[in-house]
């Protein structure tokens, strides 16, 4: 699994020695430490744990290449070989990227041999790693004993599966690090292959090359003496028996190890932090003794390649003109990248646009792959490594300082690049402030007069706010009493609507009772009764929607202000709201149901606007109902946010509303019913009023309709 170390931006990759006791895995990782370290920078540690021990170290000093900016490193371990330890092996076998399967050669040790293999297949499994695909390397050690089985009968043995196979002699070194090379170019590109790199032709190959180039130079003509390894012991003092504390010993071992090795690298960071504070104080203190823009241009010019440990390099600044232009320049016949490439930019201007220090590996580029006529000058002129810093001052472009370094200068690091990004940073603040210097006299000569001026503007805009508070305060008032107006103009619009409903009430009623006595009546004839009847039936009921229609609109027009909510029974309330629609209810043969929870007699409201919100949809329930439908009314009490409500719910099995018109049914004045039942009745306002009633309780009115198979509406009044 691969570790990515974020705080030192590097991907740890761990390989795992495996195999039989006394096999040669420790010997092998030992002549691997001395080889790939032989300045001693890391350590060699011995993991102990009661009685058996793993070998562990980090393979620092090998640069093995970057992925996507991370640096890749190599984390080494050796498993104990003895059977009664399988609870350990398996412990520091989690994480694996790679695995070395170190065989005894010895005819002898056939039989442990196959025994550590199976054992490595089922540990990885146990782990969740899969032994087909683990990048694995097979090493026949102790080829320089007598009786040993031949290569052949070896791979019949373990490698059916043709890993790559090497034998080897770890006492002398003798193709351990062949095998060693082995491994790690092949848990490399595993490692690529999972992050997606491997669709990068160009990156995976230099990513190999590195490897190899890495590699290649440690292969030694003798065995150099091994080092001692450095023992790390468990604060335990028993011992310890169950698998589950040698495995945890083994984790906080293996912990302690990787701790030592990142305080071992720590302390070397730190001595280079330490360099790089020395560098930047005599940096700022040779930029304060400067005052003039010239002085402070060629110290900090000078400085910069110093610290960079370069000879060459340019200063590019900005002119009047916004060009960029030389202003100091060391070992350099010309600036490479002031020359216009080949889309006719010129680079230096781009780098400097980019606002991004800029650092370029040529070792990591074939001749001509850069592309550019810049790059390959930098080449000609025997550099390798080219860094470029914009100079940048609260995000206003200064200009560029770019440095140029040989073969054996080395690679510009991530410690380089901070260190030349702070330097850049401080100089271009040194030479900006120098540039005000000279400016700061006239500055002040124009300070007072400047003062004077904008300590009017000042009083005038604050006179001008005054007098827009002013405008703003009488405005205030005026909408006050707009809206106190508007208030009565709606108070009085309901009452006037109400009245008119009342006045219409009493003449409508005397029509259809007149209406009902001459369809009784035998003694006319027949024809005009039934002319007459159909008359006053027609201009009656005409009367009636007219009524109910305006009684909406004052339900919908009237605010609360000035009313109070009663106590009105429930039982009473769905009467006086059943009342208009018994005579349809009647024709219509609708047969409708009335369901009231248990204990919930009355209700607080505003009877009057509640009555005629439910009277405005138990009339859609009926007019848009079928004939010999249903409705059914369904009072309760419903919880809704933490709050107590009472839902009147009426539900109808009528010819339902359309998707597309739902939306819009609440809305003043709609009648999108026409569709499905020719020309509806009345205003269009019931569910309007509906609605705003709902609000005026500071409930809800929720619809649920589907075509052909009816309305669920609920009006919800919050519960006093």
């Amino acid at each position: 699994m691969v570790q990515f170390d974020n705080q030192y931006r590097q991907v740890k990759l761990k390989v795992v020695y495996y195999g039989p006791a006394l096999g040669g895995k420790t010997t092998c990782l030992q002549y691997i430490h001395r080889i790939t370290d032989p300045q001693r920078r890391s350590r060699l540690y011995t993991l102990n744990t009661a009685s058996d021990r793993t070998l562990f170290f980090d393979l620092l000093g090998l640069d093995l290449g970057r992925i996507r900016g991370y640096r890749l490193t190599l984390q080494l371990f050796t498993v104990p070989g003895q059977v009664q330890y399988n609870t350990t092996r398996r412990a520091v076998l989690a994480g694996a990227d790679g695995v070395v399967f170190v065989a005894d050669s010895q005819a002898s040790q056939e039989r442990a041999n196959l025994e550590s293999w199976n054992n490595l297949v089922e540990n990885l499994r146990a782990n969740g790693l899969d032994p087909e695909t683990i990048p694995l390397v097979l090493q026949y050690n102790k080829r320089d004993l007598p009786g040993v089985l031949s290569k052949e009968q070896l791979n019949r043995l373990l490698n059916p599966k043709g890993y790559p196979a090497f034998e080897t002699v770890a006492t002398t070194g003798l193709g351990v690090m062949e095998a060693f090379s082995a491994i790690c170019e092949a848990t490399v590109l595993s490692v690529a292959d999972r992050l997606g790199i491997t669709a990068q032709g160009d990156a995976l190959t230099r990513l190999v090359a590195n490897v190899r180039a890495a590699i290649a130079p440690l292969v030694p003509s003798k065995r150099p003496e091994v080092e001692a390894p450095v023992v790390l012991r468990t604060a335990a003092t028993g011992t310890l028996e169950p698998q589950e504390l040698v495995a945890e010993a083994v984790r906080a071992n293996t912990a302690m190890a990787d701790l030592s090795a990142r305080l071992d690298q720590l302390s070397k960071q730190l001595r280079r932090r330490v360099e790089e504070l020395q560098s930047i104080l005599v940096f700022s203190q040779t930029l304060s003794q400067a005052r003039e823009p010239d002085e402070v241009t060629t110290a900090f010019f000078e400085r910069f390649l110093v610290d960079l440990r370069v000879t060459a390099g340019s200063l590019l600044l900005l002119n009047p003109r916004n060009e960029l232009v030389e202003v100091l320049r060391r070992g350099l016949a010309a600036e490479p990248t002031m020359r216009r490439a080949s889309q006719g930019e010129v680079p230096a201007q781009s780098l400097l646009t980019s606002r991004q220090v800029f650092r370029l590996d040529l070792s990591e580029l074939a001749a001509g792959q850069g592309g550019e006529a810049w790059v390959e000058e930098v080449r000609g002129l025997g550099f390798q490594h080219m860094l470029a810093v914009p100079l940048v001052v609260r995000d206003h472009p200064l200009g560029l300082v770019t440095a140029y370094g040989e073969a054996q200068r080395g690679a510009f690091q991530d410690e380089d690049l901070e260190l030349a990004a702070i330097m850049g940073a401080v100089g271009a603040m040194a030479m900006a402030n120098a540039r005000a210097w000279h400016s700061l006299e006239q500055v002040n000569r124009n300070l007072e007069g400047l003062v004077e001026e904008r300590t009017a503007e000042l009083q005038r805009a604050l006179q001008r706010a005054e007098a827009l508070t002013r405008q703003l305060e009488a405005k205030n008032r005026e909408l006050e009493v707009a809206y106190g107006q508007l208030e009565e103009l709606d108070r009085l619009k309901g009452e006037l609507l109400r009245r008119v409903a009342h006045e219409l009430n009493t003449p409508v009623t005397a029509i259809q009772t007149a209406a009902r006595i001459l369809a009784r009546w035998e003694q006319i004839p027949k024809e005009k009764v039934a002319n007459f009847v159909g008359i006053v039936a027609e201009e009656s009921a005409r009367l009636a929607e007219l009524i109910a229609s305006t009684l909406h609109a004052a339900a919908l027009g009237a605010g609360v202000s000035g009313n109070a909510k009663t106590s009105v029974a429930v039982a009473e309330l769905l009467r006086q709201a059943l009342a208009p629609v018994k005579g349809e209810i009647a024709d219509r043969q609708i047969k409708v149901s009335v369901k009231v929870a248990a204990g919930l007699e009355r209700v607080t409201c505003f009877a009057e606007q509640l009555t005629a919100a439910l009277t405005a949809l138990l009339k859609n329930a009926v007019e848009f109902n079928n004939p010999e439908g249903s409705v059914t009314v369904t009072v309760v009490p419903v919880r809704q946010q933490g709050r107590s409500l009472v839902e009147f719910r009426v539900e109808d099995s009528g010819v339902g509303i359309p998707p597309e018109e739902l939306p819009y049914v609440t809305e003043p004045f709609f009648q999108g019913g026409a569709l499905l039942t020719g020309k509806p009745k009345g205003l269009g306002l019931g569910l309007a009023v509906a609605k705003r009633v709902a609000e005026m309780h500071h409930g809800s009115l929720e619809i649920v309709s589907q075509v052909g198979q009816g309305t669920r509406v609920s009006l919800t009044v919050a519960v006093e």
